[in-house]
């Protein structure tokens, strides 16, 4: 077999790259290295593949390499850099690159480039989520692994579809499939009519090309596919993901190495949106008040830190004589008039205010906005709509609050107009409770 017949299927990409780091030849990566093929390499500069932060260091190798007349130039073997996919996305790969001379003809490296896809396991990146790591690492090599190969042209190559929005994926991962493939995909992430929208989830589902819209079926056949393979994927119930490979030749029933390929990525892929998701709820509820449901503390401060002070209004909250109702009606009562008061003040927000208990009889609302009058209204909204006729297992007939406004600035801090709430509310409640009162 001839060297270069060799050479194009080693799953690295080999590179002959000059000293002024431009690539004179290129071959493997099954024909595709992160999207590019090594033919459309050739006559590049390379610094034009690194990201901008790791370009100075590798520009030094070559400026190091024109200076020294004996080309000797210490590097690491190997070292690790980042690069830039065809899609625009980042992949770390492992580079081992080696000194050639040919006399004055040419000067330069043979480097190899090992992407950490290739090394690195989906079962391997979900013990890595386990202890901390990211459930995006854990799709990606899980669309990187749905790979085969023969020996005349790749066989399989798949992507993984996550993040639903609605009922349609948003996301793609993989770095195995060509641009024009992922181009495919995207155009049918979003629609009802996507062959993998109506499949059972878990079921390993087979699709000819003739069964594919067709400019999917079109991209498919440009690259010599003759199949879709999908498997959705359900999370609690939820539609979470899908996997979707490539494959040729079109064969059913599907060869058995690939329906366990699939089956072991599926396996993993849930996992990994389960452990999430169950993670993502924590989260939540412990921002959450037990209780109410709105908002805790907790919650309620992270909301101040992120937000900007310039855009927002604060309104304090404090109910009105609220110890008598739970000693004359008991703490089970007055546990369901905070429940309600806290129903009342969500009905009477926007569709990004937050609301949240402080602790107690207290709780926040906190308005995007900044006009002092809408403010204003809001309290006085505020102030009428808890004040209306309690449900008669609240025990007491009516409450009443006390609301303190603050409106945010420029040059304020979030504490700040949270004070300025709290001091406006004091206002309002030596001014006689049962009203608002505005900090200016």
């Amino acid at each position: 077999m001839a060297a270069e017949r060799v050479l194009h299927h080693l799953r690295p990409l080999v590179a002959v790259i000059d000293k002024t780091g431009v690539f004179v030849d290129a071959w493997g990566a099954h024909g595709a290295f992160l999207g590019y093929r090594p033919e459309g390499l050739i006559g590049r500069q390379s610094l034009e593949l690194v990201v901008p932060r790791e370009q100075e260091m590798v520009a030094s190798i070559f400026q190091q390499a024109a200076e020294r007349q004996d080309f000797s130039v210490d590097m690491p073997v190997p070292f690790q850099l980042t690069l830039v996919a065809a899609s625009g996305a980042t992949a770390l790969v492992d580079v081992s690159a080696v000194a050639v001379r040919d006399g004055s003809a040419f000067e330069g490296w043979v480097v190899s480039f090992v992407p950490h896809s290739t090394r690195s396991t989906p079962t391997g990146a979900l013990e890595a989520l386990l202890r901390g790591g990211a459930v995006d690492e854990v799709l990606e090599r899980c669309a990187d692994a749905l790979v085969g190969d023969r020996t005349d042209s790749r066989h399989l190559v798949g992507c993984v579809l996550s993040q639903p929005v609605h009922g349609r994926f948003t996301r793609l991962h993989g770095s195995t499939v060509s641009s024009a493939l992922r181009d495919a995909v995207h155009q049918q992430m979003h629609l009802s009519s996507a062959p993998w929208a109506e499949v059972e989830s878990r079921t390993v589902a087979l699709f000819g090309l003739d069964e594919l819209p067709m400019a999917l079926a079109d991209a498919a056949r440009a690259e010599k596919f003759e199949a879709l393979v999908a498997v959705p994927i359900d999370v609690d119930g939820v539609r979470a993901a899908a996997l979707v490979g490539f494959i040729a030749p079109h064969r059913r029933p599907l060869p058995g190495f690939v329906r366990q390929l699939f089956d072991h990525l599926a396996d993993i892929t849930a996992l990994a949106l389960s452990h999430q998701w169950s993670n993502d709820d924590l989260r939540r509820a412990a921002r959450r008040d037990g209780l109410t449901g709105v908002a805790n503390r907790t919650g309620f401060d992270e909301q101040m830190m992120t937000c900007d002070p310039a855009l927002i209004t604060v309104l304090y909250i404090d109910l009105d004589e609220f110890k008598a109702i739970n000693d004359v009606h008991g703490h089970e009562c007055g546990d369901r008039v905070l429940v309600e008061v806290a129903r009342r003040l969500v009905s009477v927000s926007g569709p990004t205010d937050v609301v949240a208990r402080l602790g107690g009889d207290e709780f926040a609302l906190v308005h995007f906005g900044v006009d002092i009058e809408a403010a204003r209204e809001i309290g006085e909204q505020v102030v009428v709509a808890v004040g209306q006729p309690l449900p008669d297992d609240c025990g007491a007939a009516k409450v009443t609050v006390s609301v303190g406004v603050a409106v945010g600035s420029e040059h304020a801090r979030p504490r700040e107009v949270l004070s300025a709430a709290d001091r406006a509310l004091l206002g309002a409640k030596r001014s006689g409770r049962n009203r608002v009162q505005v900090s200016l």
